[in-house]
């Protein structure tokens, strides 16, 4: 009852075969496989920690900016600009910096 395959059904199923298993080892080695997964997962930690760290940073400019806003100047931080950019310190002044 079964029949002689012919030479294209041959050639089909071979050709099948290999594209399943080049497909196959692509989804386990290739650039987007399994291993490099894991490499892109540390790698997307190591970015998180540094977004976090710049987003502090961020925070603490925009408070800094907040003191300086013209409807609510700190007078601390308008004494610290002057002395940082212009200079000028009163006569009697102490002044401790610390780096």
């Amino acid at each position: 009852m079964f029949r002689k395959p012919k030479l294209f059904d041959v050639l089909t199923f071979f050709g099948c075969c290999a594209l399943l298993g080049w497909f196959g080892w692509h989804g386990l080695e290739g650039p987007r496989g399994r291993d490099n997964y894991a490499r892109l997962q540390t790698d997307l930690t190591a970015q998180e920690e540094t977004l976090a760290q710049v987003r502090g940073k961020r925070e603490a400019l925009e408070a800094r900016v907040q003191l300086m806003r013209p409807e609510s100047v700190d007078p601390d931080m308008a004494s610290e600009l002057v002395r940082e950019m212009l200079g000028y310190e009163k006569h009697n002044a102490i002044v401790v910096k610390f780096n």
